[in-house]
């Protein structure tokens, strides 16, 4: 499943449509798409692993969520126009849930999970039943730490809740808390606010250099590099995955040399450091 910063990402790409009229169509029939049609796209953003589009006096908003297999590709055409739109539409490949064709983009959201219009009411419950996206602006850290140290579960499981915080999957789950030293198996109650905030900021600060990479980064070598590329304002190119812990069970942990562990937590396996994260 895309984890937060990809879902930024796509919404990223998505706004390259911002301010223009669109032919709106869903060539798989999941989505009434006739009332963006002719519409000018107003923005779009991302909560957490969900993605909201939004269009200038459309009362409703198109809501995605990916899950495992779905996409957004926006891409640029030079297709012939006739007024604001092309003369003839490119042909439709793969399970196309949505299409927008604007004078100058082509988007595209393939086998989404879900593809639906939810109104104004139900665009907030959507944001009330997530927790604070460290993504955003608008991100109220403190609820997320009321939630976890109001808790009996333990934090490897509630780091990766939706409810709890918005955004994080089982990447970034195990190498933050391995970033942390905090034991995955340790109650929410028992995480004390320093260790909260260090694990809020750090979260912050690896899925914002993860939005503008591209790809998930946490090892230090190459956060330090992909940060000093980006702050050039360079294209970072996708480099080889270092994890400490992700995906490495039975190899020596990075920082200690103990045998990497990995058990079922929840629906996905977690991994961690003996060594590194004994308390």
């Amino acid at each position: 499943m895309a984890e937060g910063h990809a879902v930024h990402g796509m919404a990223r790409r998505l706004r390259q449509l911002v301010g223009a009229p669109v032919r709106s169509r869903s060539p798989n029939g999941q989505l009434d798409a006739g009332l963006f049609d002719e519409r000018v796209v107003a923005d779009a953003q991302a909560v957490g692993k969900h993605l909201l589009v939004s269009a200038v006096d459309v009362p409703l908003s198109v809501h995605l969520h990916l899950a495992m297999d779905g996409g957004v590709s926006v891409r640029r055409h030079q297709r012939v126009l006739e007024g604001d739109y092309p003369r003839t539409e490119p042909p439709v490949h793969g399970n196309v849930a949505w299409r927008l064709l604007s004078a100058t983009h082509l988007a595209e959201v393939t086998d989404p999970a879900v593809c639906e219009l939810l109104d104004e009411d139900g665009v907030l419950a959507l944001r009330a039943r997530l927790g604070p996206d460290p993504l955003r602006d608008d991100a109220e850290p403190d609820l997320a730490r009321r939630r976890v140290q109001s808790s009996r579960r333990p934090i490897g499981a509630l780091i990766i809740d939706q409810k709890v915080i918005a955004g994080i999957g089982n990447v970034y789950r195990a190498e933050l808390l391995h970033r942390a030293r905090l034991n995955p198996f340790t109650p929410g109650r028992d995480v004390d606010d320093e260790t909260f905030e260090a694990i809020w900021q750090d979260a912050v600060d690896l899925m914002t250099i993860g939005l503008g990479a591209g790809w998930i980064v946490t090892d230090p070598r190459q956060v330090a590099a992909v940060r000093e590329a980006l702050v050039r304002g360079e294209t970072v190119p996708r480099g080889p995955k270092r994890y400490a812990v992700y995906g490495r069970a039975g190899k020596p942990c990075h920082v200690c040399g103990t045998t990497v562990r990995a058990e079922r937590m929840g629906l996905q396996r977690l991994f961690w450091c003996p060594g590194c994260q004994h308390s």
